[in-house]
């Protein structure tokens, strides 16, 4: 998923009035945040992930969470929203779907990569 599909898709979902200048804010810190706790710890991390910014084109930059997992940056960036607008009840109902989603794009991050450091069973 590109940014600006994320974008689209969470004012489609939320039609706000945050700029997209902002949602490429979240989205910068939630890849930066993802790299950091879970993608550099294996032993095939992408590449160092330095951000984006107004200089990042929006059309065809890649996000980091590649599909069948990437709903998770949408929902982020409506979580995020309903924050901004004070909407409490829905704000924890996104935010439990986003974990959700994050913890199972660990789960399968987890199951075929190898944790950077790790050798194989001594006996």
């Amino acid at each position: 998923m590109t940014l600006m599909e994320a974008i689209l898709q969470a004012d489609r979902l939320r039609p706000n009035e945050i700029p997209a200048a902002e949602k490429l804010r979240w989205l910068s810190a939630l890849d930066g945040q993802l790299h950091l706790e879970l993608l550099s710890a294996f032993t095939e991390a992408p590449a160092p992930f330095s951000g984006y910014d107004g200089e990042t084109e929006l059309q065809s930059t890649q996000l980091l969470v590649p599909w069948p997992y990437d709903e998770l940056y949408p929902r982020y960036l409506v979580m995020r929203l309903d924050l901004e607008h004070g909407e409490l009840d829905r704000y924890n109902n996104d935010a439990a779907l986003f974990n959700r989603l994050c913890q199972r794009f660990a789960a399968h991050y987890n199951r075929v990569h190898r944790a950077a450091g790790s050798d194989a069973l001594k006996f």
